[in-house]
């Protein structure tokens, strides 16, 4: 039972500090202890400076102070993540997240995506084992923690109709909406959220992301900041050109791909706990790949799936779990260690990450496509270890 834990503490430790994996000369540890001096000194976040951050984005920035602080509370984070991937889908799952730092890298330690991460893929616990309300609170939790989670809150509560728990849906919405209120409710009456909401309407397409994948082949986009000091979304990104246009478009389609999974997720009689992980990441998959925002932390949410796809072991599932790694690995190839060769506009860091967007893109057509031939819950047949659904 220890065995799994204590192994994935000995590669984070390890990998996340040596070697390859472990290059942090990039990061937002900076921006973070910024936003935590600013809160010990009494501001108060939107009103009194920029917090792009839901409000419980505070509790790992202000816990987290300093690197080591923050890797042992990420790594918390990850080994919560690991249990619950075996909760899931057996202990296979649980050996195979022990690979996370070295897929991932030092990102997992020097962000606190793993946190949200773990919100979510509790939350996907919480409703397969008949506690509606408890993940409806869990993916509010999320939302206010990173905003993605609360893309899935739909998801759910379709999945939770297949199976012809309409009661469940509602309870699980409502747990979702009462923690998102009760969390945002004291920054509405103190003011500045819009600024939040400005600053993420107002942000550039930016330049890791598939839409800028596109303009750097249209060409005519010119890079927002440089190398040496971002823009004042605090990243770099294209504008100009066809760049709103485009933007547009892939909007759109992230819009029209999330509604048709969720679609999916509402077919009746298919309420099985692997067409949820599938939906759950059809969904994320939609938002990472066509936003307008892909920054290299966001493979982080998408590991869990990974070895949850590889554990229960269904038709496509190895597929897609290989496109999920090779598309993580490629983001490591890229960054940090080559981000300001794509900032200067470098040919070949441009392809390597047009590589990896392209595989993000192939892993969510397949995830639709599994989703959508998914079988009927009594065409399902248990798999050895799994939890039941």
């Amino acid at each position: 039972m220890w065995a799994p834990p204590a192994v994935l503490v000995l590669v984070w430790t390890v990998a996340t500090a040596v070697g390859p994996t472990s290059d942090t000369d990039i990061n937002d540890l900076y921006v973070y202890s910024f936003i935590r001096d600013q809160v010990l000194a009494g501001d108060v976040p939107y009103r009194d400076f920029l917090f792009e951050y839901p409000p419980l984005a505070l509790l790992p920035i202000v816990l987290g102070n300093g690197a080591v602080a923050l890797s042992i509370l990420m790594l918390a984070s990850a080994l919560a993540l690991q249990a619950l991937c075996g909760a899931l889908a057996g202990p296979r799952a649980a050996w195979l997240f022990v690979a996370l730092p070295v897929v991932c890298g030092a990102l997992v330690r020097t962000h606190f995506d793993l946190l949200p991460a773990a919100l979510t893929v509790g939350a996907l616990v919480a409703v397969t084992r008949g506690r509606p309300a408890l993940a409806g609170a869990l993916l509010g939790a999320g939302a206010m923690t990173k905003l993605f989670p609360a893309l899935l809150v739909g998801v759910f509560a379709a999945w939770l109709l297949s199976r012809g728990q309409g009661r469940a849906a509602v309870r699980c919405v409502a747990a979702a909406a009462a923690v998102i209120a009760v969390v945002l409710s004291p920054f509405v009456v103190l003011g500045g959220l819009d600024n939040m909401v400005r600053f993420h309407l107002e942000r550039p397409v930016q330049i890791e992301s598939v839409p800028a994948s596109v303009l750097f082949v249209l060409g005519g986009s010119e890079v927002t900041g440089n190398p040496l000091r971002p823009d004042r979304f605090k990243s770099n990104g294209l504008d100009g050109g066809s760049a709103v246009t485009v933007q547009i478009l892939f909007a759109v389609a992230s819009i029209v791909v999330i509604a048709l999974v969720t679609l999916l997720a509402a077919r009746r009689g298919r309420g099985t706990q692997e067409h949820l992980i599938l939906a759950t990441l059809g969904v994320l998959l939609a938002f990472v790949a066509l936003g307008k925002v892909l920054s290299p932390q966001f493979v982080i949410w998408l590991a869990p799936f990974a070895a949850l796809l590889l554990a229960v072991r269904g038709r496509g599932h190895r597929a897609i779990a290989g496109l999920l790694i090779a598309a993580t690995a490629v983001t490591q190839l890229e960054f940090p260690s080559r981000y300001f060769d794509l900032v200067a506009g470098d040919d070949s860091v441009v392809a390597l990450v047009g590589l990896r967007n392209v595989l993000l893109l192939t892993a969510l057509s397949a995830t639709v496509a599994a989703l959508a031939r998914s079988p009927r819950r009594d065409a399902v047949q248990p798999h050895t270890g799994s939890a039941p659904h």
